[in-house]
C-alpha cells in the first residue's frame, strides 16, 4: 500500500514540477529543479533505483552522472572558471591524485562525480539568484521538496516507521532508504523555507514549524544540531520585523530567553539520544587513543563512532609519509572497515592525507568567508550560522558522502554566491555573464 502511495504522490509532484518549470522560471532554475526533484524521486523507491543495474551502476548513479554531465554542457563555461570556485579545484585535485597514486580509479571516478553533481547545482543556483533573485528563486525550489515531506507526513498518518540506532528508537522516514540522507532533504526544506522573504508563500511560519518537528520526527541528532541556528535566527528575525525601534530590546530579549528554554527543553526530551555528546566533550583525547586502549564503555560512546574514528586516524598515522600525505585513496575504507567513518574530516584524512584534509579545511574557512560577504543583512546572519551548523554535522555523519548532503552545501554555496555580486539590480542573462567574466 505504502509503495502505491509512493507513486501517486510521485505522480503529483511530477505535475507540479512541470507548471513551475514552465512558468516565470530562467532555465537555469529550471534545470536545478529538475535535478533536485529527480533525486528526491528516484530515492523514494530505493528498492529499485539503488542495486546495480547496467556496469555496476544503480538507477540512482547513472542518474547522478547525467545530470552532472548535462549541467557541463549546459551551463556557461564562464561559471566554472570563478576564481571564488578556486578553493574547490583543489580539493577536487587531491582528490584526483590521492586516487591515481593509490589506483582506486572506480572509487576517484565515483567521489568526483558527486562533487561534478555539487558543482553544475550550484552554477545553476548561482545564476538564477543573479538573474530573478533568490526570493523568488527558493520559491520555486520548495517545489522539489513535495514528494518527501508528503511522504513523510504520510508515514506519521500511516504508522510507517523504521527502528533505528542501537535502542531501536522509531524515524519516519516517508518510505525513504536511511535516515542520514533523509534527514539531510528535510534540513534543506527547512533551510529553503528560511531564505523565502516575507509573505513570499502563504503560511511560511507555520510550514517552517512543522518543518523542524518533521525534522525531529526523522531522529537523526546530528541534523538536528544543524538546523538550530537556521530556527532560532528564523524565529529571531521573525519577531525583530515586526517591532518598533523603542520595543526591540525588551521584546528581543524576552524572545531569547524563550529560545533558549526551548533549546534546554528539547535537549532534555532529547537527552538519552545526546547524552554521549557531552561524554565526548568531556573527553576529547577519546578521538586520537589508539583503539587497542579502549574500554569496553569507551567502545560504545556516540554508538561506537569514537571507536570507529579512532581506528581510521590510527591506521593513517601508523603509515608511511607518502601514504600520510595522500591518503589511502577514495572510498579505501570500503573493505578495510566494517562501517565508514561516520566524520567527513576523519574520513577526509584517511582517504586524501594531510593535503586532503587541509584542502578540505582552507575549503571550509573559504566558504564561511563568503557566507558572511554578502551583503543582504538578513542572510548575512543565516548562511553563515547554516554553514557552521552543516560543518558541525560532518564532525558525526558524512553529509558530503550523499547527494542530498551534496545539494544542501549546493544551495547554500549557490545563494551566496549569487549575493555576493556588487550591485543588487536583476541582470539579463547577457549581462550577468559579463558580470561573470569581469568582477570575479
Amino acid at each position: 500500500m505504502f509503495e502505491g502511495l509512493k507513486v501517486v504522490v510521485g505522480l503529483i509532484s511530477f505535475i507540479m514540477v512541470y507548471r513551475t518549470i514552465t512558468g516565470n522560471c530562467n532555465k537555469y532554475l529550471a534545470f536545478a529543479i529538475c535535478a533536485i526533484w529527480l533525486r528526491f524521486f528516484l530515492s523514494a523507491f530505493h528498492t529499485i533505483t539503488y542495486p546495480s543495474l547496467v556496469a555496476g551502476f544503480s538507477i540512482n548513479a547513472l542518474s547522478s552522472i547525467s545530470v552532472a554531465g548535462l549541467g557541463l554542457f549546459f551551463l556557461p563555461f564562464a561559471v566554472f572558471t570563478l576564481r571564488k570556485l578556486l578553493p574547490f579545484y583543489f580539493l577536487f585535485v587531491a582528490i584526483a591524485i590521492s586516487g591515481f597514486v593509490n589506483m582506486l580509479i572506480p572509487g576517484t571516478i565515483n567521489v568526483l562525480v558527486k562533487w561534478c553533481y555539487f558543482l553544475v547545482l550550484t552554477g545553476a543556483i548561482f545564476l538564477s539568484v543573479r538573474a530573478q533573485g533568490h526570493s523568488i528563486t527558493f520559491k520555486k525550489l520548495l517545489v522539489c521538496f513535495f514528494m518527501p515531506v508528503a511522504m513523510q507526513v504520510l508515514s506519521i498518518v500511516l504508522g510507517e516507521v523504521k527502528a533505528t540506532e542501537n535502542d531501536g528508537s522509531a524515524s519516519y522516514i516517508g518510505g525513504y532508504n536511511h535516515e542520514a540522507a533523509f534527514s539531510m532533504i528535510i534540513v534543506s526544506f527547512i533551510f529553503v523555507l528560511g531564505l523565502t522573504e516575507r509573505h513570499a508563500i502563504r503560511f511560511r511560519t507555520t510550514l517552517f514549524t512543522i518543518a523542524v518537528f518533521l525534522l525531529i520526527l526523522v531522529n537523526y541528532r546530528t541534523a538536528v544540531l544543524t538546523i538550530l541556528p537556521i530556527a532560532a535566527i528564523f524565529y529571531y528575525s521573525l519577531v525583530e520585523q515586526r517591532l518598533k525601534p523603542s520595543q526591540k530590546a525588551p521584546v528581543l530579549t524576552v524572545v531569547s530567553m524563550f529560545l533558549i528554554f526551548v533549546f534546554v527543553a528539547l535537549s532534555f526530551t532529547m537527552r538519552e539520544r545526546f547524552a554521549d555528546v557531552g561524554t565526548l566533550a568531556s573527553n576529547l583525547d577519546l578521538i586520537f587513543k589508539a583503539p587497542a586502549y579502549f574500554t569496553e564503555a569507551e567502545k560504545d560512546i556516540m554508538s561506537s563512532r569514537v571507536y570507529l574514528w579512532s581506528q581510521y586516524i590510527d591506521a593513517l598515522t601508523n603509515s608511511d609519509l607518502l601514504q600520510q600525505l595522500l591518503g589511502y585513496g577514495p572510498e579505501a575504507w570500503n573493505g578495510v572497515f566494517k562501517h565508514y567513518a561516520h566524520n567527513t574530516y576523519v574520513s577526509y584524512f584517511y582517504e586524501y592525507g594531510y593535503i586532503g584534509l587541509f584542502s578540505f579545511l582552507f575549503l571550509c574557512s573559504y566558504s564561511l568567508i563568503i557566507t558572511a560577504g554578502v551583503k543582504d543583512k538578513r542572510l548575512s546572519k543565516i548562511l553563515p550560522l547554516s554553514l557552521i551548523g552543516f560543518l558541525t554535522m560532518n564532525l558525526a555523519t558524512m553529509p558530503l558522502w550523499n547527494i542530498e548532503g551534496l545539494i544542501f552545501f549546493a544551495i547554500l554555496i549557490g545563494v551566496s554566491l549569487g549575493n555576493t555580486a556588487p550591485a543588487r539590480a536583476r541582470y539579463s542573462f547577457r549581462n550577468q555573464l559579463a558580470l561573470l567574466t569581469t568582477t570575479d
